[in-house]
């Protein structure tokens, strides 16, 4: 497989499926890679599930892929992310299962959104050694501090990542530091479905464009579909649903 595996997250894929295009809604969801700047009110909360395939020239992968997402206040949230199920098939070699890493990530709005003026979010997502050896797990923590930028632009919303990964190897040593960057753009079709479009540099410096389309089954529950494809040939599938409380 290549370095961009399911359980680290450094090739956390498809397009979270804001539930907003006018209202600042809580929303996080699995349904793309993006972190939004978008933040609901306190006690708002969003629980989002998928099921990612991906197949590449080195082999192929699937795991699940769970967020939880809270706000603290009205400018400040917790997003939580297990990756409870990892399974990699290695062309040529044995298949492995496991668990994968937990990544938990805090992040504050410092400024709102006003007219032209953008909401930026501070953040710093640490990734939890939890993920088994056989499965690429390194046994290290990472730190990812990073800015989130969102703003509304007539029909479309926008949002945009900008930060430094440091990530340690498994055999120790240095941390390695990555610039990671992720914009993402999306419109409402109807009052049911959205359309999301992305391109991204993950935490492993791997260029990837992504689309997807989600559709609102009611107030608290949408499900999605998306696809994304990274410059190394690999495509990847994504399924999930969310649901907001």
């Amino acid at each position: 497989m290549p370095s961009t595996d399911v359980s680290s997250r450094a090739y956390r894929i498809l397009l979270p499926a804001l539930l907003c295009a006018g209202s600042m809604v809580a929303h996080a969801d699995t349904a793309i890679e993006t972190e939004t700047a978008q933040i609901g009110k306190k006690g708002e909360g969003n629980f989002s599930q998928a099921f990612e395939f991906e197949d590449g020239k080195d082999g192929s992968a699937q795991g699940t892929l769970t967020q939880i997402e809270y706000a603290l206040s009205d400018r400040a949230e917790i997003l939580i992310e297990p990756f409870l199920y990892v399974h990699l098939s290695p062309e040529g070699g044995p298949s492995e299962s496991g668990m994968g890493d937990l990544e938990i990530t805090p992040s504050y709005m410092v400024i709102r959104e006003d007219g032209w003026k953008p909401a930026v979010l501070l953040a710093l997502k640490v990734k939890v050694p939890t993920g088994a050896e056989n499965v690429e797990g390194t046994g290290q923590f990472d730190y990812f501090p990073y800015i989130i930028l969102g703003q509304h632009l007539g029909a479309w919303t926008l949002n945009g990542n900008l930060g430094v990964n440091f990530a340690k190897p498994a055999e120790g040593g240095s941390a390695e530091k990555t610039f990671v960057w992720d914009v993402e753009a999306e419109r409402h079709l109807s009052t049911n479905l959205t359309l999301f479009v992305e391109a991204f540099n993950s935490e492993e410096d791997i260029n990837t464009v992504s689309a997807s389309a989600e559709y609102q089954f009611s107030a608290r529950f949408n499900a999605f579909t998306a696809i994304a494809y990274t410059e190394e040939h690999t495509t990847v599938a994504r399924l999930g649903f969310n649901y907001s409380f």
